[in-house]
């Protein structure tokens, strides 16, 4: 008996489940449906279109970084990288002038060479302009590519120079002293920044790096350029952290056209 009671319950709702939905199909099929819906639809485009666009400021802020990626290598053994700040201007959050500053060293003796190579700490200078691919997008999140022009004059020393003798059999050792170098260079550079807390963000970048000039004498060339890297290193890779200064200017209010005045009066 309870079987069959249940039975005719879930009988009867699904013939109510399927008559609602019949009207429903019936009520859009019908011209007074069809319209209601396009009615609708139309609504809801309109509600889309107006969604205001996000827009930001000429000036949108100063952001000051430090890079750890060279400090952070010297730690674990490598002999040689630089300390660098920057400070970058975030104009409409979409284009990044920025300068690059750094002072650069090196204390190494190369796999498979015969001589040690001493840069003296000195100074580097990179400038250029990074591009935000996300400009328009309301995420605090950076995904950009930019360029650099790097410049650094710098002093370097070479000693421990091994020259072996195959006629006499001996090993003579020399040393080239104050040698000084300017070099020139161009990078492309590619990365992501994220925000940590509140102005607080820190990013990864990747970056191809050429030499335009760089300066010899006739006694030796340079291995490590400050800001640039060792001989014939052309990608270098870059982790910073930065906090944005909220300089911001205000928006300017979008120009409206103006509506004329009725003449009715005259």
């Amino acid at each position: 008996m309870k079987n069959k009671f249940l039975i005719s319950v879930i009988s009867l709702l699904i013939i109510s489940a399927i008559s609602v939905q019949a009207q429903e199909y019936e009520r859009k099929l019908s011209p007074r449906g069809k319209e209601k819906a396009r009615k609708e639809q139309m609504q809801s485009a309109s509600q889309k279109e107006k969604k205001p666009k996000v827009q930001y400021p000429l000036l949108n802020g100063l952001m000051i970084g430090v890079d750890l990626f060279d400090p952070a290598a010297m730690l674990l053994g490598q002999k040689y990288g630089s300390y660098q700040v920057s400070a970058e201007l975030n104009l409409y959050n979409r284009f990044f002038p920025i300068w690059e500053i750094g002072i650069g060293r090196a204390k190494d003796t190369p796999e498979d060479m015969n001589f040690t190579y001493k840069g003296k700490p000195a100074l580097y200078n990179r400038i250029g302009m990074n591009y935000n691919f996300r400009y328009s997008s309301e995420s605090p999140n950076f995904f950009y590519v930019g360029v650099r022009y790097g410049v650094s004059s710098f002093k370097y020393d070479i000693t421990d120079i091994t020259l072996n003798s195959p006629y006499w059999g001996e090993t003579y050792r020399e040393n080239i002293l104050d040698q000084k170098s300017t070099a020139h260079w161009l990078e492309l550079v590619g990365g992501i920044r994220v925000k940590i807390i509140d102005n607080l963000y820190m990013g990864w970048s990747v970056r191809y790096k050429r030499t335009l000039s760089v300066s010899k004498t006739p006694q030796a060339s340079p291995w490590y350029i400050p800001g640039f890297g060792t001989k014939g290193s052309n990608f270098g890779f870059a982790y910073t952290i930065s906090y944005n200064i909220p300089i911001r200017t205000k928006i300017k209010p979008t120009p409206t056209q103006a509506i004329p005045l009725s003449n009715s009066g005259k």
